[in-house]
């Protein structure tokens, strides 16, 4: 979840009575989407609108940062990462450039930036300067959401509001995170203030894993299995996007 700029209403103060591990859901037979589901990708038989595109795989939060805190103390910028690596994984072996924001547990901003009291901007701005090295051809950010109650639920992509490239590739991975993670009803959403979202040209999206705060999630995004759904879930959007001519001709109609 982006600090300051949400696009749900999360009430910090309201969580605290939350972060309790007993109040997470026993799980059942049911609950096929926890057995472990490897997924791999057939170097030999790469797509081939995948290879050879660069992209930037964001994994929001990190160092002092930790972002959204949920059931039993899970910290945001902790799955958040585990689901990057993951993703730059999958996107590597399909062929792609995989250009990353962070590899470990830090933020972006300078030592100016934080005695400046603008750690989070100096952050946000870090980033943008890992985009600007290079030219790129998609931008993911991976978050995870929280809030006041434990019944909201749900992974959601956001998309800046002009960007129909960005409209596009939220699109397909909205319909990816509908088949291969728990069961959700939310649909894309469009965003003109997010810092990143605005200021990136191109397929260029948040999304927002899942909600901490949410007992059978919060479970599910513990696991490795479940982190490897949501990264294969982004990168078949990616392929998707990259691979289908119909998707970018769809895109400028919108």
């Amino acid at each position: 979840m982006f600090s300051k700029q949400r696009h749900l209403p999360v009430l910090i103060g309201a969580m605290a009575c939350m972060l309790s591990a007993s109040a997470v859901v026993p799980m059942t037979q049911a609950s096929a989407w926890f057995y472990k589901h490897a997924h791999t990708v057939n170097s030999e038989a790469a797509p081939s609108g995948i290879a050879g595109k660069t992209i930037v795989v964001d994994a929001g939060h990190g160092g002092k940062d930790s972002g959204a805190r949920g059931i039993g103390g899970l910290q945001e910028k902790d799955i958040t990462l585990a689901v990057a690596q993951r993703l730059i994984a999958y996107l590597q072996q399909a062929g792609a450039i995989v250009v990353a924001t962070r590899t470990t547990d830090v933020d972006l901003a300078t030592d100016e930036d934080r005695a400046n009291r603008r750690r989070h901007l100096g952050d946000l701005r870090g980033r943008m300067n890992v985009v600007r090295k290079q030219k790129i051809d998609a931008f993911v950010s991976i978050h995870c959401n929280a809030a006041p109650s434990a019944d909201w639920h749900g992974a959601q992509v956001l998309y800046f509001a002009t960007n129909d490239h960005a409209k596009a590739l939220a699109s397909l991975m909205q319909s990816e995170f509908r088949e291969e993670l728990l069961p959700t009803k939310r649909e894309i959403e469009s965003n003109r203030s997010l810092y990143l979202l605005k200021r990136i040209e191109g397929p260029t999206v948040l999304a927002e894993i899942g909600f901490l705060t949410n007992p059978q999630e919060a479970m599910a995004m513990r696991t490795a299995s479940y982190q490897d759904k949501v990264a294969f879930a982004m990168y078949q959007a990616l392929v998707r996007y990259f691979s289908d001519p119909s998707v970018a001709k769809a895109a400028e109609k919108f």
